[in-house]
């Protein structure tokens, strides 16, 4: 097996990249922004935050958000006001370990159009096993502060949270001691020093969340090739194996570019980050805007295992969620499906063709093994692992492989594409998918349901 393929679960010219014009127009402005002010204390494992919100999701004279459970809140203001709001705890889960819902009353007179909310809370995560270091089932968390790391992302529900998976406009800064060096979804706007703290600002104008990454011990490595700013942070991975990935992703990024047209990428720079925590989301991990999170953990044991790893594929799927970021809620599987097909073609495009057979091969084989009654793709749940995972996955790339077949691969990529530039910047969901395909296959739209709506495995075209 070649390394382009032991990572699995395992036009040549300048690139520029630019916000596509469906995002840029007025219906797919997002319909919640931030500014966030971040401390972080790592030796006090202690969060600060004061956050200006602004939201059109007014329902019934009230706002609703999810926060962490442990966050005190300890001024909330609407439009310039003081406001009354009650909290009530979530059950645990997956997506949302531990979180609680805070209703937010909102006076009539302030209850039409676009509401602000100042609000001003702090306090210390809950602690749980990094993901992949507990039994399946268990609630867990990759999201932490302490002295050796911080992760934060909307998993935690660290800032007020509507709708994860929805685009959002983000400004923030983030505060941490001396030494440590913070790397955030969006672009860098600034870096000051003040005394004994380090503070970075961040934009991020079309985001799906508010990512932050930190260390006293990043290393940087940097690469500029054909107008592609790559920059990789880690700890304690071989020089060697960052240079090889730095050309990957340069090689990844001109394919799905010339593939799909123009995307935002904040800055022009993608960041890659292994995150020094042992465990955490397998593969290449996360993508938010123009950023990559990684284990690091994991790969360097990939690596002790097989000297010959490659984090190829899973990058290329990362890489995908430049584009294939706009599904929300139950077709978040959207993404799933587009992000992990693209990597496929990433390995046949850069790779080899035998490569991308194998990779096919192992998605049949794990969606031949699911159970008679796993969902199918147009009900699977928003979740992670089990069979949930290989239906918005593994089931949804051989979806897409089928329609390539049927459609050609002008055909294909071009309707790809198309669906790219219609959808991006707003969200997506289900029958959004299926209107769109079933333009696009006519008389064959038969594939569409025969996949979309089969329980279960690999359908049964007799059915």
């Amino acid at each position: 097996m070649s390394a382009a393929r032991c990572g699995k679960r395992t036009r040549a010219g300048a690139l520029v990249f630019l916000i596509s014009a469906a995002a840029l127009t007025a219906e797919n402005t997002p319909q919640d922004s931030y500014r966030l002010k971040v401390r972080i204390d790592p030796a006090s494992e202690n969060i600060a935050v004061a956050a200006t919100v602004e939201t059109t999701r007014v329902t019934a004279g009230n706002v609703k958000f999810t926060l962490h459970e442990t966050l005190a809140i300890k001024k909330l203001e609407v439009n310039g006001k003081a406001a009354t709001f009650t909290e009530q705890a979530i059950v645990a889960s997956p997506m949302v370990p531990a979180a609680k819902t805070v209703t937010v009353t909102v006076p009539e007179s302030m209850a039409r159009g676009r509401v602000r909310m100042d609000i001003e809370y702090e306090g210390r995560l809950k602690h749980f096993p990094e993901w992949n270091a507990a039994p399946q089932g268990t609630v867990s968390l990759d999201d932490q502060v302490n002295t050796r790391m911080i992760e934060l992302a909307g998993y935690s529900s660290w800032y007020p949270q509507f709708v994860f998976g929805e685009p959002i406009a983000v400004e923030f800064e983030v505060s941490l001691p001396a030494g440590w060096t913070a790397i955030c979804s969006g672009r860098k706007v600034e870096e000051m020093t003040p005394g004994d703290r380090v503070i970075t600002r961040w934009s991020s104008p079309q985001d799906i969340d508010v990512l932050v990454a930190a260390s006293p011990k990043y290393r940087k490595t940097s690469l500029r090739e054909s107008g592609v700013s790559v920059e990789i942070y880690d700890t304690a991975m071989p020089r060697d194996f960052l240079a090889r990935e730095g050309e990957q992703i340069v090689q990844v990024l001109k394919l799905y570019e010339g593939t799909m047209g123009k995307t935002s990428i904040p800055g022009d720079t993608v960041r890659h980050v292994y995150s020094p925590k042992q465990r955490g989301q397998g593969k290449a991990g996360i993508a938010r805007a123009g950023l990559i999170v990684t284990s690091e953990g994991l790969t360097l044991e990939s690596l002790k295992a097989d000297p010959n790893f490659s984090l190829f594929q899973p990058i290329a799927h990362e890489i995908a969620h430049f584009w294939w970021n706009f599904g929300t809620e139950q077709g978040d599987w959207i993404n799933e499906a587009f992000a992990e097909y693209f990597s496929a073609v990433a390995v046949q495009k850069i790779a080899s063709e035998k490569d991308f057979k194998d990779v096919l091969n192992d998605y049949e084989n794990q969606v031949r093994s699911l159970p008679s009654d796993a969902p199918s793709i147009a009900s699977v749940a928003f979740q992670p692992g089990g069979s949930s995972y290989v239906v918005r996955y593994f089931k949804g790339a051989l979806m897409l492989h089928s329609f390539r077949a049927s459609l050609g691969d002008q055909a294909f990529f071009g309707a790809c594409r198309e669906f790219f530039i219609q959808y991006h910047g707003r969200p997506t969901g289900t029958a959004d998918f299926r209107s769109f395909w079933e333009s696009k296959l006519g008389s064959r739209k038969n594939l569409l349901s025969l996949w979309m709506d089969s329980p279960g495995g690999l359908p049964n075209p007799g059915q």
